[in-house]
């Protein structure tokens, strides 16, 4: 990573009166971290009205400037502050409003608003982005409606973004996914909410829940054609988000490290054998990306008989002339991230023998 953009506080203005939730930053960590550093400041979904000078701007203004005096205490130099909200694209001209406010507080730091690509459709867009040195053209989103076709990210359309983006001259970063969530959409189709990290929200009955991931594959493919060759306007890209260990919906390093260079993660599985009676089996991820188990494993062997066996949990098995397969039960399958081991089950038999082992993927 050349940096890190750090989410300083989000802000719900829906109420009667606006509520701040700041996050908790280790300062001495930022600093021991990467020179290149960014603050973003996100604000929830805001129909307006969008004015200079009434509560929601002033605490929007009030708490920008916090959060740039919180760095200078500590002594963290910033070279860029992010504005993350996805106004409607309808009140574009009116939200330059709270542009124009914040612009003398962030600045001389880089001012920069996050984009969502229907806004380089429109014909207020030129005078938004006039308002500030970049922008952050968002690539990626869950689906608002559950279409047949719906996806988080799709390479064909963040090409087309970037080329229409260039146009207009500014520079601009764009915002690749690496998470995965699962979205509720009610009878009519339209998204309820969304399944983001640990948080799993409690629907409604009748609610469709769908799962979206990003394709470390496709997104690979579309790095590597942008460091052949991009327009000038594109200065980096930014990844949402770093991986932990707690966050069980987002990919590991291994998978970003190769994204990151343009290159196709490895997909490698291993079935492993511990003991020699009973035998426990179980799936390595040898490989750099999440692998959707949705798989029958074998195992032969030859001059002892079986006399007891079991599958774990998510699995079946059943067993015949000296073959046993082994099958996930889950209609999706399992999921399994790199390093990661599962168990299947285990045999028994009436004697010490060898088992063979293979790994056939259902399509």
């Amino acid at each position: 990573m050349d940096g890190v953009v750090i989410l300083g506080a989000e802000i719900n203005l829906a109420g009667k009166k606006p509520e701040i939730f700041r996050a908790t930053i280790d300062w001495d960590a930022v600093k021991q971290g990467s020179e290149h550093r960014a603050l973003a400041l996100r604000v929830a979904p805001f129909g307006g009205p969008f004015r200079s000078d009434d509560a929601p701007a002033q605490a929007i203004v009030d708490l920008a400037k916090q959060l740039l005096s919180d760095a200078r205490a500590h002594d963290v130099n910033l070279e860029e502050f992010q504005f993350d909200f996805d106004c409607a694209q309808k009140n574009l001209g009116s939200y330059r409003t709270w542009l124009l406010a914040l612009k003398p507080i962030v600045q001389p730091t880089r001012f920069v608003i996050t984009v969502l690509p229907a806004w380089l459709n429109d014909s207020e867009f030129r005078k938004l982005v006039h308002e500030v040195d970049g922008y952050v053209l968002q690539v990626h989103s869950v689906p608002i409606s559950a279409g047949t076709n719906a996806k988080l990210f799709d390479a064909q359309f963040a090409r087309e973004w970037v080329r229409k983006a260039a146009r207009f001259g500014t520079p601009f970063e764009v915002a690749l996914p690496t998470y995965r969530c699962a979205a509720g959409y009610g009878p009519n189709g339209k998204l309820l909410s969304v399944a983001m990290d640990s948080v799993q929200p409690v629907w409604p009955p009748g609610t469709r829940v769908l799962e979206f991931g990003a394709d470390a594959n496709e997104i690979a493919a579309v790095v590597n054609d942008w460091q052949q060759t991009r327009p000038p306007q594109l200065r980096e890209l930014i990844w949402y988000r770093i991986p932990i260990a707690t966050d069980t919906r987002n990919w590991r390093w291994a998978t970003l490290s190769a994204v990151m260079s343009g290159r196709l993660p490895e997909h490698k599985l291993n079935i492993l054998q511990e003991g020699e009676n009973p035998i426990d089996l179980s799936i390595f991820n040898a490989g750099e990306a999440d692998e959707q188990l949705n798989a029958n494993v074998s195992a032969t062997w030859n001059g002892a008989g079986l006399t007891a066996s079991d599958a774990l949990a998510g699995w079946n098995m059943r067993s015949e002339n000296g073959r046993a397969i082994f099958t996930v039960t889950a209609s999706r399958g399992l999921r399994l991230p790199p390093g990661a081991t599962r168990k299947i089950g285990w045999l028994r038999f009436d004697q010490t023998t060898t088992l063979e082992t293979a790994l056939s993927t259902n399509k």
